[in-house]
């Protein structure tokens, strides 16, 4: 379906059926097996091919649910995870590379979504602040994948979530560097600059959300907002930064703190998306999204998307020429 107000902002949002698709071979299989119990025992071939299906559908590499399901499309630039009550995002950043941007709350969650997306390498895994919704699954970040280096920010608290990245890192020698506003990088057809937090001197954070990594991404034409877990006091002052002056009319914004009702009316209707995508959890106990927030959102004209309904979702599409041009967004 369609979405938008007009040509220049339309956005087209399809739904993927990996989940179904796959029950319903896996169920195919298991009558198959049934039906003919005993005369499958004498033809070892076809007990064989129904053995590497069964195989196939339980591990499910990333070229089959590709093939599957469409998940992911082609030309993702920007996944976000469906890991329950926390984020992970991730940019593409070349065949089987992607820049990882929180790690979720869980291990399992988070390999799972990467093996999906068919990332073997990440050039940078970027924690946006240490609570461990964020932060707690950076194990399966790491696991049997190429990571150069790890940024985080400056502010370490929770002391013993911070701790525990450190460990991580050492034990995979995976180099932490710290995110300070005004860095800009390349990564592949990504470049991005750092938004938030300040260099030092810089006044001493609220509390580890305002103290949030925040990024300003481009990929093929799009303009990608990423504000980790910011409140109002910080996103107060993004917007009375040098930074400000480009944040209008972004294609996407990852909004802040899960859709949280803390978000400064002044910086949604500045940034204006074509799209807000929200990660959460379902029936999470802390509201998340805020009503109040989805509606601000849908006032400034943004198509919003959220893990906790829609699940996994991809973002594919660019810009022609500095202007807006067709945008999708996938659900897994």
């Amino acid at each position: 379906r369609t979405v938008g107000c007009g040509p220049a902002r339309s956005v087209m949002v399809s739904s993927g059926e990996a989940a179904e698709s796959e029950a319903l071979l896996l169920a195919g299989v298991t009558v198959v097996v049934v039906l003919l119990g005993r005369r499958l025992l004498r033809h070892p071939w076809w007990c064989g091919v129904l053995g590497v299906l069964l195989v196939l559908l339980v591990v499910r590499p990333a070229p089959l649910t590709r093939v599957i399901t469409g998940w992911p499309p082609p030309g993702w630039r920007l996944a976000m995870c469906d890991v329950g009550q926390g984020d992970a995002t991730v940019l593409a950043a070349g065949a089987g590379t992607g820049v990882v941007v929180d790690a979720g709350p869980d291990p399992a969650l988070v390999d799972h979504c990467l093996r999906e997306l068919g990332i073997t390498r990440i050039p940078l895994v970027v924690l946006t602040h240490f609570h461990a919704d964020h932060v707690a699954g950076l194990p399966g970040v790491l696991r049997g994948r190429e990571v150069a280096q790890i940024e985080t920010t400056g502010f370490e608290e929770p002391a013993d979530q911070a701790e525990f990245v450190r460990r991580q890192a050492a034990e995979h020698r995976v180099p932490v560097t710290r995110a300070v506003a005004g860095e800009r990088r390349r990564a592949g057809p990504l470049d991005w600059r750092v938004l938030w937090p300040p260099p030092d001197p810089a006044p001493e954070p609220d509390g580890p959300n305002d103290a949030s990594v925040a990024l300003l991404v481009r990929s093929a034409g799009l303009r990608m907002l990423l504000l980790g877990d910011l409140e109002p006091p910080a996103q107060q002052e993004l917007l009375r930064s040098p930074a400000a002056a480009g944040l209008g009319r972004v294609d996407v914004l990852k909004v802040a703190h899960h859709g949280s009702a803390y978000q400064d009316p002044q910086l949604l209707r500045l940034v204006a998306p074509r799209v807000a995508l929200i990660s959460c959890g379902a029936d999470n106990p802390y509201g998340h999204p805020a009503p109040g927030t989805v509606a601000e959102l849908r006032a400034v004209g943004a198509v919003v998307l959220r893990t906790d309904r829609d699940g996994a979702l991809a973002v594919t599409g660019g810009g022609t020429g500095g202007e807006a041009g067709e945008l999708h967004v996938a659900r897994d």
